[in-house]
């Protein structure tokens, strides 16, 4: 069997002997950021803006990238060709490093990983999704952090109830979920919120091809709102688009996947499969 690289700090590795510093500030605080990517064709997909992401995740929290993002390129493009998986899901780990104590950056910290990609069974778009309502929010939005403790919680809470996902509610208004971004439609628009969330690459996606099919409209929406929604779907780059047919036990619409969720997975896959991407 082959054995599977990862990237740490410099070097290539097996896969069981990839390791960081026990005083990494990222194992001892939290400190750290990531992004998170696969490939389609064997090809990174829409790696440019995954990487823009990954900078602004590292920046917002004080954190410097110790490659750029060529240089991150072309790691990834390495890892893909030693693993030579067919499809692969790419993780890359930024860290605060060794510092003087365990609360001061050292050199930061650098982890690449891939893995065969994993796909989500059919039935969850053809069916449908649940997910739960929490109240909360992440404390920086807009950066991708290694601090999933309130998701890691949810899962363990409610994910034999047979819930997927988990939507953050604050002061009755709809933010995101705790690995995707959420929209409603509603009079044959889609409506999602912009303040407040995580800039998502499969989001920007739907962004680009949305007026192929329905109006788009980015501004704060409600619970009320979300919960007597025509429609309501998710979007990630493990997921792409995925339908909601419940929130908490209430049925979104008829309870059924709706005719324009199904267009908007059918045009993103359009696009993957277009290749137009590829040149972007």
């Amino acid at each position: 069997m082959q054995d599977t690289i990862y990237f740490v700090n410099g070097s290539f590795v097996k896969k069981e002997n990839a390791s960081i510093h026990v005083n990494d500030i990222g194992l001892l605080r939290g400190f750290a950021v990531f992004d998170y990517f696969k490939t389609y064709f064997g090809i990174p997909f829409r790696i440019k803006d995954h990487l823009e992401r990954l900078q602004i995740s590292a920046s917002l929290i004080g954190l410097e990238l110790p490659y750029s993002n060529e240089e991150i390129t072309n790691i990834c493009n390495e890892l893909l060709k030693r693993n030579n998986f067919t499809e692969s899901n790419i993780r890359v780990v930024v860290t605060g490093g060794v510092g003087a104590d365990s609360k001061t950056k050292g050199d930061s910290g650098f982890i690449m990983t891939c893995e065969p990609r994993y796909n989500w069974d059919d039935v969850f778009y053809t069916d449908g999704i649940k997910i739960k309502t929490i109240t909360g929010r992440r404390d920086i939005w807009l950066s991708k952090t290694c601090n999933y403790i309130r998701a890691i919680e949810y899962i363990s809470k409610y994910k034999e109830q047979g819930f997927s996902e988990y939507l953050y509610i604050f002061e009755n208004k709809v933010y995101e979920c705790t690995s995707s971004n959420v929209y409603i439609i509603k009079d044959g628009k889609v409506i999602t919120a912009d303040d407040g969330v995580l800039r998502g690459i499969t989001r920007k996606v739907i962004f680009e091809i949305i007026s192929k099919f329905m109006p788009l409209e980015i501004r704060e929406i409600t619970l009320d709102e979300t919960y007597s929604a025509d429609e309501v779907f998710i979007s990630s780059t493990e997921k792409e688009i995925m339908p909601v047919v419940m929130i908490d036990e209430k049925p979104v619409g008829n309870g059924e996947v709706g005719n324009r969720v199904k267009q908007l997975i059918n045009g993103f896959r359009d696009y993957v499969n277009s290749k137009e991407w590829i040149q972007s």
